[in-house]
């Protein structure tokens, strides 16, 4: 097991102990930056904060001038949503090399994530001023700018990109989106048409238009896009979701629900779709359920949702929706359950213990555990036990439920952060 996996599964004194085989090896200083962000994490998780403290002034000490330690540890720092070290790490960059643009790029990053949003633009900002053509500065600063609801800000920014160029399909795809958002539709449709004269997808493309005719209540450029889609791929998700999204605009709630169930059912089945695409796609199918009230109708849907276990993060949230139930005290717990399993291939432990974590949104820890066991026994058919329970905040309204599913793990994971 890589030691990256461990941190994100809580499986701490294992990342430690792999960790630790690493000492005495020579390797890049990238690598070297990486490990130790890795390494004061899994410190700080088990409670050692003192020995994380210490290790950043040692290691820093000898190697707080390598330009690649430092990145390459800011990075990892921030992908760990560890900050305030990745926050450290990287302004430090910037201000001993403030003509570079990657240190301000990642700034800009670390500040996007923890909702910084003016100091993350601001950040942008420098990094193209250093750098104009980098395009993910120019999409980051965009998503900044709407998330604040400056449309205009967020639509000049995509312009001032494709003003150099012209040629990316994707950013004209944002920009139609973004335009659409702001209810600009025939700008949208612009947009749109543009990324047609590119070598975007044109599934893609189409695909973006129809949503945005959706909004508009455009009849003739939805009908349009699912013409274009149809000699695309009659049966892609992009088509079949379009089709359904037609059906439902004209009250045809029962043509549109058997259009997403084929969709559901090629996407469920397809070992090609990536599993950001099937979670979309299944969502989609759910939340078309609760907005039309056909809550008697998915118990199939669902059963397969189990069967495959296909629990990304808007499957979760609309099963969440789907079962309706809200409240205005609970809190996310971390739920820790294990089983034992037979191994026949070692005769030394025939019996080994596995383990999975559950995310719950519950009123207290015995609801938590009570929703964990229920989910968990629609995925597998082992006994569970109940191995920690841990409120990880304060009590808030929210809709109840499981938001998140480890995979199997073979130990114990800490507390998380």
């Amino acid at each position: 097991m890589r030691i990256e996996e461990c941190v994100l599964s809580g499986q701490l004194e294992k990342a430690l102990e792999l960790l630790g085989t690493m000492y005495g090896q020579t390797l890049p200083a990238s690598d070297r930056g990486r490990a130790m962000a890795f390494e004061v994490v899994a410190l700080q998780g088990l409670d050692r904060v003192q020995e994380a403290h210490n290790l950043v002034a040692d290691i820093m000490g000898e190697e707080g001038d390598d330009y690649d330690f430092v990145l390459a540890a800011g990075i990892q720092f921030a992908e760990l949503d560890s900050f305030a070290h990745a926050e450290i790490f990287l302004k430090n960059l910037c201000e001993l090399q403030p003509d570079t643009p990657l240190p301000w790029f990642n700034l800009a990053i670390t500040y996007g994530r923890e909702k910084r949003y003016p100091e993350s633009i601001h950040a942008y900002e420098k990094c193209l001023a250093l750098n104009p053509d980098l395009a993910e500065a120019y999409f980051q600063k965009a998503y900044c700018h709407q998330i604040m609801g400056e449309m205009d800000d967020a639509a000049q920014t995509y312009v001032a990109y494709l003003s150099k160029h012209p040629e990316d399909g994707e950013a004209w795809v944002a920009l139609g989106v973004l335009h659409s958002e702001r209810h600009a539709f025939e700008e949208s449709y612009e947009a749109f048409s543009a990324a047609l004269k590119t070598d975007h997808d044109s599934e893609d493309v189409h695909y973006n238009w129809a949503i945005a005719a959706v909004r508009h209540q455009n009849d003739e450029q939805l009908e349009s896009c699912i013409d274009a889609l149809q000699e695309l791929n009659p049966i892609s998700w992009r088509t079949l979701l379009t089709r359904a999204d037609y059906e439902e605009s004209k009250n045809h709630v029962w043509p549109a629900w058997e259009i997403l169930r084929e969709a559901f059912d090629e996407t469920i089945a397809d070992p090609t779709v990536d599993p950001e695409t099937k979670d979309y796609v299944l969502a989609t199918v759910l939340r078309f359920a609760n907005r039309n009230r056909l809550h008697d109708h998915v118990s199939e849907v669902l059963s397969q949702i189990y069967d495959e276990g296909v629990f990304g993060e808007e499957v979760l949230r609309a099963m969440q929706i789907l079962n309706g139930r809200a409240s205005n005290a609970a809190a996310s717990h971390q739920v820790v359950l294990k089983t034992s399993i037979e191994n026949a291939e070692n005769a030394l432990a025939p019996v080994e213990l596995r383990y999975i974590v559950y995310g719950v949104y519950a009123e207290n820890g015995e609801g938590a555990l009570e929703m964990a066991r229920a989910f968990e026994s629609n995925c597998s058919p082992y006994d569970w036990e109940v191995d920690s329970i841990y409120q990880l905040s304060d009590l808030d309204e929210g809709m109840l439920g499981v938001y998140w599913r480890s995979e199997l793990m073979d130990a114990a994971p800490g507390i998380a952060k």
